[in-house]
């Protein structure tokens, strides 16, 4: 933590008796500037100290005065609020000078060295194509994964393909009555995608369709040749059209055990919840009661195969064997809480501790303009042709605005792509979200773009002020309120990202950033930054600019974008 707002959490729990975390958290910035640099507003407080929101704020004004340092010039109370004044000077050079120290590990102090984080993300089912739909997890997930390695975490990136279950006894039952073997050579993922949809449509006339579905994956199951042929060639080419689009988005995983991998191992999980006796039969299925809050956590069908309970079960047991994990996330959308509710519930009556460290980091639901995705309704989107529009778009923006910018078509993929992943992480976790190409790329809005031209414009001016970038100017120069709004932004990275790891939410990093953005471009309109006739203001100007740049970066980065240094 910033020191200087760590003396003033320090110090108002000392007046308060409220613990630090819970200030921290109320921390804000005063309505208006000129009444301070920092905030501490009063309501939630009153409860626990059974007083006026105001009174609290005078008395403990009132204290405070009295421990004023050389960091904390003024503690005023206004109304329901305790504002803080700063040594301006101090602060600002104290965070220019972490910046600089740190460089691009400014915002982690190695919290997670020697610990292991296992996160279980995009997963997409091979049985279908690569929907605008699996962007969510893929999106959230990869970033997830970036923050926890940016703060020292050893991280396990888990790809738990859908590559078993229903799915693929449609698809196989598709294969079997309608597919021509030489058009699905040629285009495998589209004639096969096609096919699943056909299945699906028919089967709402023909329920016998159903049966014939489960009768495919009962062979493939008992290990049948030709179910187990066309099912390793399913998987081989969904995978393969996986893997490209995780190039393109820049995604990497360290382990790729799919559900097919734990579908053998139905015996053993059984076994282990018997040996605890946990299991029971109900109409010729084997389940897990878990109690009246949540229906039963079904380990084998009726027809004996196994289920998505106990693939999962047997594949979290393997990861803790394997990893030992610290820390193992979920990645799904909202549909599957009670899912993971019922596996954790189940290992917890197994008196097995370890699942403790196991959190489900749901999301919203996505749709494209109002509507939502479903590759069984034919309407899917696939999200290579989303990613080819928003290049397209952002190549036609970039020409307008600098017709003569050097590799646009490099520039246009990292604008493009980074503005569909920013629109889907920019979200609070649990939100819907409803996609529209034309919005997320505007370059002027709370947009991926946005922040990418602030951070292009800022290497301007570096590039533009012939200043090394090893050379500090004199930041005692800088004190103007809006050079330290902007430092106070900066001074507010490494508390979000610590945010963000702890509640899984990307979306704090792009809030921050949209914020810094905000603060920064403010500053550039209503400060000169190249002053001609004060080298040394302008030598420190510049510096505060190049530190806006090196976090904004950095935050890129940690959500999955590029950032261009021009535009």
């Amino acid at each position: 933590m910033n020191p200087f707002v760590e003396e003033i959490i320090e110090k108002a729990a000392s007046a308060t008796g409220i613990e630090d975390d819970s200030l921290r958290a109320l921390l804000s910035t005063p309505p208006e500037e000129d009444m301070g640099d920092y905030a501490l507003p009063c309501f939630t407080l009153a409860k626990t100290l059974r007083k006026n929101p105001a009174q609290i704020a005078t008395d403990v004004a009132a204290q405070l005065k009295d421990m004023l340092s050389d960091r904390i010039d003024v503690v005023e109370a206004a109304g329901a609020y305790v504002n803080f004044k700063l040594n301006r000077t101090a602060f600002i050079q104290h965070t220019l000078n972490d910046i600089d120290v740190k460089g691009n590990s400014y915002g982690s102090n190695g919290q997670g060295k020697g610990k292991i984080f296992a996160i279980d993300y995009s997963a997409p089912n091979l049985a279908k194509p690569f929907g605008i739909q699996h962007l969510r997890s893929t999106a959230i997930g990869n970033s997830i994964y970036r923050i926890h390695k940016f703060l020292g975490w050893n991280c396990v990136g888990i790809n738990y393909y859908g590559d078993y279950g229903a799915n693929f006894g449609q698809l196989l039952a598709a294969y079997s009555l309608w597919a021509d073997p030489e058009k699905v050579k040629v285009a495998p993922v589209a004639e096969l995608s096609d096919l699943y949809v056909r299945f699906n449509e028919e089967m709402k006339k023909n329920s016998e369709l159903r049966e014939e579905s489960r009768d495919r994956l009962v062979r493939l199951s008992a290990g049948d040749q030709e179910m187990l042929s066309l099912w390793k060639y399913f998987v081989t080419e969904g995978r393969k059209e996986a893997e490209r689009i995780y190039q393109i988005l820049d995604v990497e995983f360290e382990d790729y055990l799919g559900e097919s991998h734990f579908a053998n191992q139905l015996d053993q999980t059984i076994n282990f919840f018997g040996n605890h006796c946990l299991v029971e039969e109900s109409d010729g299925a084997l389940i897990i009661r878990i109690g009246e809050e949540m229906p039963p956590c079904m380990l084998r069908t009726s027809a004996g195969t196994s289920t998505y309970h106990s693939r999962d079960l047997a594949a979290l047991r393997y990861r803790w064997k394997r990893y030992a994990f610290d820390k193992m996330v979920y990645v799904t959308d909202v549909r599957q809480q009670l899912h993971f509710r019922q596996l954790f519930a189940s290992l917890q009556r197994a008196g097995v501790d370890w699942v403790n460290r196991c959190v489900h980091a749901p999301f919203g639901l996505l749709s494209f303009k109002g509507e939502a995705m479903g590759t069984r309704k034919g309407n899917v989107l696939l999200l290579e042709e989303v990613l080819d529009r928003a290049i397209e778009l952002a190549k036609n923006i970039i020409q307008e605005k600098n017709p003569d910018l050097l590799d646009k078509e490099s520039v246009a993929r990292q604008v493009g792509i980074g503005a569909v992943i920013f629109a889907d992480v920019n979200n609070r976790r649990t939100r819907d979200v409803s996609f529209s190409l034309e919005e997320v790329l505007n370059f002027d809005g709370e947009t991926g773009p946005y922040l990418q031209y602030t951070h292009a414009r800022f290497c301007s001016i570096i590039k533009k002020s012939r200043k090394p970038l090893d050379r500090i100017g004199n930041v005692s120069r800088l004190g103007e309120q809006a050079e330290m709004r902007v430092a106070r932004q900066l001074a507010e990275f490494p508390y979000q990202v610590d945010l963000a790891a702890a509640e899984n939410e990307p979306s704090y990093i792009t809030t921050y950033l949209l914020d810094l953005a905000t603060a920064a471009n403010k500053m550039y309109n209503e400060l000169q930054i190249l002053v001609p006739d004060n080298l040394e203001l302008a030598e420190a100007r510049v510096h505060l600019v190049d530190c806006v740049r090196s976090v904004l970066q950095t935050g890129l980065e940690l959500i999955g974008m590029k950032a261009p240094e021009e535009m």
